[in-house]
C-alpha cells in the first residue's frame, strides 16, 4: 500500500484550507509518477483515518481533485487516478513551427492613431513638477484596512459579482450628500455615475452629446485630453481666449451667434492650464447662452476641494435649472491618483444612455474600494484628509511661489494661483521651454516641455504648469535649484 502518510504533510495553521491541502499533495504525487494512471486511491475513510482528519474534508479533496480531472470516482467501487491526466502544458497547434520570442510586429496592417500622441511615463525615484496631490499624505493604511475589512464580510459576497453599471450606491449616496453640502448641487444618487477618474467621464458623457460635425467651444488655452475626446467623435473644436476673469464670455455669444454650438467644455474653478477663476457674472452669462441656445454645458471641476484666499464660488452645476450642466469631478486628482474614481452628475435620463454605452467598454468599477470610499466619507476620513492638505498644500503654494520669484526674477511670468496644486507659468522668449525641459531632466527633474499645452491652442504659449502640491519644501527648493542652473 502507498504510504499516503507519510508524504502528506498537514499544516493546521495555514491560510490553505486542509482539503487543498490533501488535493495539492496528492496531485504532486501523480505528477510525479509515484502514483501511477489508474490506481486506486484509498476510501475516504480509511484516508481519513491515515492523515487522522475528517472524513468530510478527504471527500473534500476528493471532489475537488475529480473535478480537476485528476481522479475519477466509480460509486460503490472507489476513487482511481485517472487514466487521461489533464494536460501539464497546452498542446502545441499540429505542425506549427517553434519560434523565439513573440511577434515583433502584427501580420496584419494596423492604422496609427494619430488623434493623440504616444503616452508617456515620469522615471520613477526623481522629482517632478507634476500635477497632483502628495501620495505620501494618502491614509494608505486606511483604506487597506477599510478595503480588507469590506471583502472579508459575508454581506458583501453578492455584490462582488457584475452588478451596477451607475456604481456603487452606498458611494452614490455619500457622494450625493457631500457634494449638496460643499456645492450647492441638490442631487440624489440617481443623479450620480461613478467612473474610473474623470477623463473617463468626459469620454463617456462626449460619446452620448457629440455627432460628427458638432462644434464644442473649450478654452484657448485648453485642456489637451478633453480636446481630444471631442476630436475622436468627430467634433470641431473651437477655443475661446481666457482672460484674466476666465472664458471670454462676449465671445462665447458671438460664436453661437453665427454658429450652431453643440457643447461647452468649461473648467470654471481653476481654468486648466491657465488656474484662473471663472468669475461669477461671467458663469451666470454662460448659464444664459447656454438655455438660449439649446447648448450643453460640460463643467470639470477636476479640483475644487483646493482653493485657498476664500470662499470658492459654486459651480455652474448648483445653479442650473434646466438641465443643461452635466458637471464632471475626480477623487483621483484630489485624493489619490491610484483610486481611480470620477464622477458624473446630470439628469437620469442621459446617466441611463451613458450606462449602456459603459457595458461595451467596462461594465462597472471597483465595488469593494468604492464602498472603501463611500464608508470613509461616512466616517470624516475623507473631509479630515481633505482638511488636512488644504492647509499644506496653501503653505507649500506660498513657499514655492516666493522661490520661483526670488530664484528665477523676470525669467518666468506668472501669478500666484487662488487654488488648485500647479501654477501657470510662461517662460521668458530666449528661453525655449523644451531645451529648458531636457537640460532639467539630465540634473534629476522632470518638467513638462510645455507642447502639449500648445497642441491644445493656436500658437505657442512656451509655458507649462507647475506643480507644487507633491513636493516638500525642500524638494522645492531642490527644484527651483535645478531650474535656474538650466536657465542660466
Amino acid at each position: 500500500m502507498f504510504p499516503w502518510k507519510s508524504v502528506i504533510s498537514i499544516k493546521p495553521v495555514c491560510n490553505v484550507p486542509i482539503y487543498l491541502q490533501i488535493a495539492n499533495q496528492i496531485v504532486c504525487q501523480i505528477k510525479e509518477s509515484h502514483v501511477q494512471p489508474g490506481s486506486r486511491l484509498p476510501g475516504s475513510r480509511a484516508m481519513s483515518e491515515l492523515l487522522e482528519v475528517h472524513r468530510k474534508t478527504v471527500v473534500a479533496a476528493y471532489e475537488d481533485l475529480e473535478a480537476q480531472g485528476w481522479i475519477e470516482i466509480h460509486p460503490s467501487k472507489g476513487a482511481f487516478v485517472s487514466t487521461k491526466l489533464p494536460e501539464r502544458k497546452p498542446a502545441r497547434i499540429a505542425e506549427a513551427p517553434i519560434k523565439n520570442g513573440f511577434p515583433a510586429q502584427t501580420g496584419f496592417e494596423v492604422k496609427p492613431y494619430l488623434n493623440i500622441h504616444d503616452p508617456s511615463y515620469a522615471p520613477p525615484g526623481i522629482i517632478g513638477l507634476h500635477d497632483g496631490p502628495d501620495l505620501r499624505l494618502v491614509p494608505t493604511k486606511l483604506i487597506s484596512q477599510t478595503y480588507k475589512s469590506i471583502l472579508t464580510r459575508r454581506a458583501h459576497v453578492p455584490h462582488l459579482r457584475y452588478f451596477e453599471v451607475e456604481g456603487n450606491l452606498y458611494l452614490r449616496q455619500q457622494l450625493s450628500e457631500h457634494l449638496n453640502e460643499s456645492r450647492g448641487l441638490q442631487t440624489t444618487p440617481e443623479n450620480i455615475f461613478i467612473t474610473r477618474g474623470s477623463q473617463m467621464g468626459i469620454f463617456l458623457a462626449s460619446s452620448i452629446l457629440l455627432s460628427p460635425g458638432d462644434i464644442v467651444l473649450s478654452g484657448d488655452p485648453g485642456y489637451y485630453y478633453a480636446e481630444r475626446v471631442f476630436t475622436h467623435f468627430g467634433a470641431k473644436v473651437i477655443r475661446v481666449p481666457i482672460d484674466e476673469h476666465g472664458m471670454r464670455t462676449d465671445m462665447v455669444k458671438e460664436i453661437c451667434e453665427k454658429q450652431c454650438v453643440r457643447m461647452l467644455y468649461i473648467t470654471p474653478h481653476h481654468h486648466f492650464p491657465t488656474t484662473v477663476t471663472l468669475c461669477a457674472e461671467r458663469r451666470m452669462g454662460l448659464l444664459e447662452i447656454a438655455n438660449l441656445c439649446n447648448i450643453a454645458i460640460l463643467e470639470d471641476d477636476y479640483d475644487y476641494d483646493f482653493h485657498y484666499e476664500s470662499s470658492p464660488l459654486l459651480p455652474l452645476a448648483s445653479a442650473d435649472q434646466n438641465g443643461m450642466v452635466v458637471y464632471v469631478g475626480s477623487m483621483s486628482k484630489t485624493f489619490a491618483q491610484f483610486l481611480r474614481i470620477g464622477f458624473l452628475v446630470a439628469p437620469p435620463n442621459l446617466l441611463k444612455e451613458i450606462g449602456k454605452l459603459r457595458q461595451m467598454i467596462d461594465v462597472q468599477g471597483d465595488y469593494a474600494m468604492e464602498q472603501t470610499i463611500g464608508e470613509l466619507f461616512r466616517l470624516g476620513e475623507i473631509k479630515r484628509h481633505m482638511k488636512k492638505a488644504l492647509k499644506l498644500y496653501k503653505q507649500r503654494r506660498d513657499h514655492f511661489c516666493d522661490l520661483l520669484t526670488e530664484q528665477l526674477g523676470n525669467r518666468i511670468q506668472f501669478k500666484k494661483p487662488e487654488g488648485g496644486m500647479s501654477i501657470w507659468a510662461e517662460f521668458d522668449a530666449s528661453l525655449q521651454l523644451p531645451v529648458v525641459a531636457a537640460a532639467a531632466k539630465k540634473k534629476g527633474l522632470v518638467v513638462s516641455n510645455g507642447k502639449v499645452y500648445d497642441k491644445a491652442s493656436d500658437h505657442n504659449w512656451n509655458a507649462c504648469r507647475l506643480g507644487f502640491a507633491g513636493l516638500n519644501l525642500e524638494e522645492q527648493e531642490f527644484a527651483v535649484k535645478v531650474l535656474k542652473e538650466v536657465m542660466g
